[in-house]
This record gives structure tokens, sequence and C-alpha cells, in this order.
């Protein structure tokens, strides 16, 4: 009997002693990052048969388990995934966001600026400190343009620094869980599971999560096999898939991430489709979708402006009668556009053509300023050269009951077009002519005596006091003429004819840039907050499933304290009945 006593007695205090070991251990890890609560699984020993009967012979501890889900874990890894890549493409579009300010400090207040400075060209064309302002704002905004395009410079290369060092991280953690797979499938088949090791192992996997989403499938020898959302694999049992980070072959400012072969010395790039969460998967579709977007934007934005202006100022006669040299050069980058004239005389404010009134008309016809529709060197507009005279006839077919006539010098016809109030006389290739009021027609033109309305366009002779281009550049101000989406083998004269609905006013396109993007950050802050929210509860869940909660942890160890104290008395007990039975046998 004594043995007994002894014998359960010593496996009591055994297991006992155990669980306050685990349940020390268990306090112990409360705060360290994977560890999963332990427990002691206690079985009972098998009974010693007699004739009469089995009696019991205590306790045995037969494992440590560790808590675990596996449903539960693949959530937390999935959630933590989508929050990761949503919080590193919000990180990248918050810095994306001060490119394209708003107010006096933003580009379209700028380029507005440049414009409205025509205002005192136009005042006083003969103003040389008047054309000088216009260069400062000119420079002004081409500083602010250069500024913008080389913070998305930086951003991108800040893209592809972290993309690097997002694969290196990558590769190091795949590597440190093909290490845990070796040293987890050593322990096959000894009957009791490495919790540590296997914690330590699923910590490596959620935090591969944080940086690209993997799926991972267990094996027969306890090793986890690693696979990416799209299904490549990264770790199989103990071998590794090895990443780069490589530059896009048609856009070496690009960063792309490939599949490293060290044998052949090769990298075969992988297609975004195998990246559907974490870091990595944040910053590729920050690189091609936002940040390319808007570079996109800001690149059609600045052409749309530098080409329309370029294009104006080859319409108009500069201080010295020349046509109008480009005022920007290099408009097909946003980042290398430059201010291309440095002489305030080189700025053509002049019109070529210059109208004026038949002191003998009779009606309130008024006519402003030759605009200049397509380039001239010399100027010369189709169909005829100036002198050319427009004369007002009667005309019962015209919705007005007037139209009229581009007369050139030897008295000849080259065009007729019914005249409507409001819309500009033109001849339809190289020049309109806004008039106000009403002319007084020809009533019989079939006399061979004109006795209508007429205006006369003739060549500008003096450009410096000439303000008629100026005013064709004030008149930008409300034409729609920016395009945010020109493509790089478009030039904005061809979508404007072809395509003017695509154009917006230059106020209009800029706001409306800075709403897409505002629009691209506020979804990303959105998504980002949706996602952290379903990581965090995810993550909450799990660790009321596998966490140490302190107080029951508390409560456990009075429990066992109890049990170990317990098993002590069986053993006080036993040891006073050894030594009753041999006082008694003396």
């Amino acid at each position: 009997m004594g043995t007994g006593i002894f014998s359960m007695g010593t496996r009591a205090m055994f297991a006992a002693q155990t669980m306050l070991d685990t349940t020390s251990n268990n306090i112990s890890n409360v705060n360290t990052p994977g560890y999963s609560r332990q427990q002691v699984q206690l079985g009972t020993e098998d009974g010693l048969f007699t004739g009469a009967g089995f009696f019991g012979r205590g306790v045995k501890v037969q494992t440590v388990t560790r808590a675990t889900n596996e449903f539960l874990t693949k959530e937390v890894n999935r959630t933590v995934a989508g929050a990761s890549a949503d919080k590193t493409r919000l990180d990248k579009l918050s810095q994306l966001e001060k490119v394209l300010p708003t107010g006096e400090s933003g580009l379209g207040y700028a380029a507005g600026q440049v414009l409205n400075s025509f205002v005192d060209v136009a005042n006083q064309p003969q103003d040389l400190s008047a054309r000088q302002v216009v260069l400062a704002r000119t420079q002004e905004w081409v500083s602010r343009v250069n500024n913008a395009g080389q913070q998305l410079t930086e951003l991108q290369s800040g893209v592809v620094l972290d993309l690097g060092n997002t694969v290196d991280r990558i590769n190091g953690l795949t590597r440190q869980i093909a290490q845990a797979n070796d040293a987890i499938a050593k322990f096959q088949g000894v009957g009791h599971e490495p919790n540590d090791l296997l914690d330590r192992r699923d910590l490596l996997v959620r935090q591969l999560n944080e940086l690209v989403q993997v799926n991972t499938v267990k094996a027969d020898d306890g090793s986890l096999n690693v696979f990416m959302g799209g299904g490549q694999v990264l770790v199989l049992g103990t071998d590794v898939q090895k990443l780069s980070m490589v530059r896009d072959p048609l856009d070496s400012t690009l960063g792309r991430v490939a599949l490293r072969d060290d044998v052949n010395n090769t990298d075969r790039i992988l297609d975004e489709t195998q990246f559907t969460g974490g870091a990595l998967s944040g910053l590729l579709t920050f690189q091609d979708e936002d940040l390319s977007f808007t570079r996109m934007q800001l690149n059609s934005f600045v052409r749309s402006f530098a080409e329309r202006l370029n294009s104006q100022q080859s319409l108009g006669l500069d201080a010295n009668g020349n046509p109008g040299q480009p005022l920007f050069a290099n408009v097909r980058t946003a980042a290398g556009v430059q201010l291309a004239l440095s002489d305030p005389k080189n700025l053509a404010a002049a019109s070529p053509f210059v109208v004026s009134t038949d002191i003998a008309n009779r009606g309130t016809v008024t006519a402003g300023s030759v605009r200049m529709l397509s380039p001239t060197s010399p100027p010369t507009p189709a169909p005829a050269a100036p002198p050319i005279s427009v004369q007002f006839f009667q005309d019962s077919t015209a919705a007005s009951g007037i139209s009229y006539a581009l007369v050139d010098s030897s008295n000849v016809i080259q065009l007729t077009q019914a005249w409507e109030p409001g819309v500009p006389i033109t001849d339809g290739v190289s020049f309109q002519l806004p008039i106000t009021g009403v002319p007084v027609p020809d009533t019989d033109i079939s006399d061979g005596v004109w006795n209508g309305d007429r205006l006369l366009i003739q060549t500008t002779s003096n450009p410096l006091s000439n303000n008629g281009n100026a005013l064709a550049v004030l008149a930008l101000r409300d034409e729609p003429f920016v395009v945010l989406d020109l493509a790089d083998t478009e030039t904005l004269s061809q979508v404007l004819s072809t395509n003017p609905e695509r154009a917006g006013t230059l106020t209009d396109s800029y706001s409306q840039m800075v709403g897409n993007l505002g629009v691209r950050v506020q979804s990303g802050r959105t998504s980002a907050e949706i996602s952290q929210t379903l990581s965090s509860n995810a993550e909450q869940t799990l660790n009321g499933e596998v966490g140490v909660n302190l107080d029951e942890e508390a409560a456990r160890l009075i429990q066992f304290q109890q049990s170990y104290q317990a098993a002590a008395k069986i053993l006080q007990v036993a040891q006073r009945v050894f030594d009753v039975l041999l006082e008694t046998s003396r």
C-alpha cells in the first residue's frame, strides 16, 4: 500500500509541477509576439489488476499542447495581407497628394497667373516691363512644374527602393521558414509537437503576409509549403524560391518583382496577378496605377498648356515684327519643360492683321482684334492675302437676312458666308474677326456699286502697338484647351480639332486633376481603415482562442498550487503510514 501511495503521490506532484511550470511559461510569454497558450494534457495511468479488481495507479503527463485554430490563423494572415497592402498604398498616396497642391501654391493658379499677366501687355503692348512680368510669371510656372516632376521622380525612386527592401525581407523570411520546416520535420514521429517551433513558424508566415500574401499547405512530415496568392511557390519543404527586384524592360524607372534563378543567373518577371496582398502589392498598385495615372494627367496638363501657348505665340508677331517663337521648350516631359524666351521683345503680343471700319458705314458694326487660327510665315490668310475687304450684303437665304463676302485687292470675291450675330467673321482657315453691332447690307449687289457696310483687314505695320495676339492669349482663360488624357502619340491640335469634347478649361481641368487624385486618396484611406478594422477583429478573435489571459492563468496557478499541496499531503500521509508500519513491526 505504501508503495502505491508513494507512487501516486509522486506522479501527482510531478503532474502539478508540470502544470505550474506550463502556467508560469504562459504568464511569462503573455507579451511575446506569436506565442500560443500551452496546456498540459493529463491521462490516467493504467490500473493494476488484482484478485480484487483494478486498482488505480494515479495520473500521468501525456504531452504539452498549444492552443491553435487553423481557420482563424489563415483568416488573420489574409486580413493582415490586405491591411498591409492598403496601408502601404495610402502612405504613398499621402505623399503623392502633396505634389498637386490647391490654392495659390498650385500649378493651376500659377498657370492662370501667366494668362492674367497678359492683361497689362494687352493694355500697353509697347511697355517692355509688362512683357517682362509675363516672362517672370511663366518662369514661376515652369519652376513649379519642374518641382512637381522632381517630386514624382523621387516618389518613383522611393517605390523602387521599397520594392527592393521588401523583396530582401521576403527572401529572409522564406529562408527562416525553410529552416523552421527542417527543425520541425526532425521531431516528426516522436509523438509530441515542438510547440515553440510551430509558434515561431506561424509568426514568420504572418510576417511574410505583411509583405506578400501567401497560402500554406501542410506536408506529411510536418513542414509547411508556402505559395504566393497567385500560386507561385516560395517554400517547398526546405527548398526556397528566391525573389529579386529588377527594372522594367520597357521603362527603366519602374521596378518589377522577378523569380531569381541563381543557377542560370536569370530573372523571370512575375505577373502582377501573383501579388494579391501585402506591402508588395500595395507598392506595385501605387506605382502602376496611382502614380502612373497622376503622372499621365500632369504631363497632359503641362503639355496642353505649353503647346497651346506655343501655338498662340506662333500666330502673333513680336515687337520686331517677326513671327512668334515658342514660349516653352521640352514640352513633351513634366519634369523638363523650360522657358524658351528671355527677351521681352520676343513676346508675340501683336496680331499679323489689323482691321478698320469704312468711314461711310451706316450701321453700328464694330470690329475687335483679328485672331489668327493657324501659324503663317509670312502671315498670309487663305484664300486671299490682305488687304481683304469684308462686305455685307442682303441675303434672304441667311437666317439673319445678311451675308458677307471676303473680297481681295483685285475686287475678286474669295468667299461668301451667312452672317449671324455674335459669330466671328472667318475665312475658315487662318483668322477670326469678332464683331459687335449690326451692319447695314448692300441691298443690290448686281448694280456694281457697293452701298453696304464694310471692314478692311490689312497687314500690321506697327507690331509694338498692336495687342491682337495678347487679347487672344487672354481669351484662353475661358477656352477649353486642356486635355488630361493626352497620349504620347497625339498632339493637342489634333485632339482639339477631332475630339474637342475631351478638352476643358484651365481652371476646370486642374480642379479635375486634383479631384481625381483626391478621390484616390480618399478611397485608399477608406480601404485602409476598413482592412485595418478587419485585421484587428481577426487578430482579437484569434487571441481569444489561442492567446494568454492573465486572469485565467492566475486562477489556474492557484488551482495547480492547491493540487501540488494536496499531492504533497499524499506523500506526507504515505510517509506516516510507512513509519507506523515500521514501529508496529518492531
